[in-house]
């Protein structure tokens, strides 16, 4: 039986009492379509995402609600996927997995494994649709059929690792990652994946090497909202194809910066030694993606947005004012002084970094060749 197969079959569980929902099922469904096949790391990814509360928490002995409820979830409906999947052909549960909600907790970001090999990369097609999602007006955007698009589960040889769930670890009090897809297949066009070669590139270059990218997601049929009432929406560069989101970067067991964390994501990015780090990671990204979007946007404080701008190039005048820059300033020594113009106070502290006037920004060619330098100052840790 195939996995599309029985999840036609399971449709019906939730009518029938266990409460699963069809939102449950697909994440389920596709966590086994994409490699996992730890049943208990598989019943964790529903049961915590109904139980937020609970902050990643396992059953503790005494909770006989929590348990017999993650117990259904296990028996009706991971099971019997992993089980048509090992029918089928694929991969059976790994040795030694956890039974129950009594077994280990997850593992924290600095222990998980490599998990499996990616596969290699492919071209495959986007048939397009109507955006719904995000839209303040859903379904009068229509999205592209996206030719020349790559399904890619690694960059250069770098794996996508998808996060599930975080929760915070005592140790430290960060939120790390505790159950993740691995491999997770990305659907980009040719200059993405370029420019996150050249992420990766700069990374290694400034001492930063990277074993996984931790990622949000990729091509998705969306909306931006706008302020305008005449044009209120527009379609996301996701729905070309044109957009990464990265969660963060998982660190090689020797030879990356000092880290209490195998794993740097953007959720820390309060904590002062993560954001040092998150700061060089989003330097890196605005050296290779000519626009990124980062914590200083409060819907974008677990990921950073990146996209090539379809083509259009870096527009450093609007770089020039986002918060990051200012940010970078500072890091550099040149903090920017508040005049009542935000642009000017960039400006005067742009001017103060390069030794160019302030008027020389006007030209934008000179504008974006300073911001390089500053970012790549940034990206070293200089």
């Amino acid at each position: 039986m195939t996995y599309d197969t029985l999840a036609g079959s399971l449709v019906g569980e939730f009518e029938r009492g266990t409460g699963f929902s069809p939102w449950e099922l697909v994440r389920v469904v596709s966590a086994v379509a994409q490699g996992s096949r730890d049943e208990n790391a598989l019943t964790n990814l529903v049961f915590h995402q109904r139980h937020p509360e609970r902050g990643g928490a396992s059953v503790r002995p005494g909770e006989r609600a929590a348990a017999a409820e993650w117990l259904a979830v296990r028996d009706t409906v991971v099971r019997p996927l992993l089980a048509a999947g090992r029918a089928g052909g694929g991969a059976s549960a790994p040795a030694g997995a956890p039974s129950g909600p009594s077994g280990p907790a997850p593992a924290p970001s600095g222990t998980a494994g490599a998990g499996p090999a990616p596969r290699p990369s492919r071209g495959c097609a986007a048939p397009g649709g109507t955006a719904v999602a995000k839209c303040a007006r859903p379904g009068t955007l229509r999205c592209p059929a996206v030719a020349g698009l790559l399904c890619a589960e690694d960059v250069d040889g770098v794996p996508f690792h998808y996060p599930e769930s975080v929760r915070r670890e005592p140790r430290t009090g960060l939120l790390v990652v505790t159950a993740r897809q691995w491999h997770r297949e990305q659907r980009f066009t040719g200059p993405v994946r370029e420019a996150m070669s050249a992420f990766l590139r700069n990374m290694r270059g400034f001492g930063m090497p990277v074993e996984a990218i931790l990622t949000a997601g990729s091509l998705y049929c969306r909306c931006v909202k706008r302020s305008d009432p005449a044009k209120p929406d527009i379609l996301s560069n996701h729905s070309w194809g044109d957009a990464l989101d990265v969660v963060g970067v998982r660190w090689p067991a020797a030879g990356g910066p000092p880290s209490p964390l195998r794993e740097a994501i953007v959720h820390n990015w309060t904590d002062p030694g993560q954001r040092v780090l998150l700061r060089r990671i989003d330097a890196c990204l605005r050296l290779s993606f000519p626009t990124v979007i980062d914590y200083y946007r409060t819907d974008h404080r677990d990921h950073f947005h990146c996209d090539t701008n379809r083509g259009q190039g870096f527009r450093p005048r609007t770089t020039a004012g986002l918060g990051f820059t200012r940010e970078a300033l500072r890091a550099v020594g040149h903090p920017v002084v508040p005049t009542g113009r935000p642009e000017a106070d960039v400006f005067r502290a742009l001017a103060a970094f390069s030794g160019l006037t302030a008027a020389s920004f006007k030209d934008a060619a000179v504008l974006g060749r300073v911001l390089r330098e500053l970012f790549t100052r940034v990206a070293a840790g200089r």
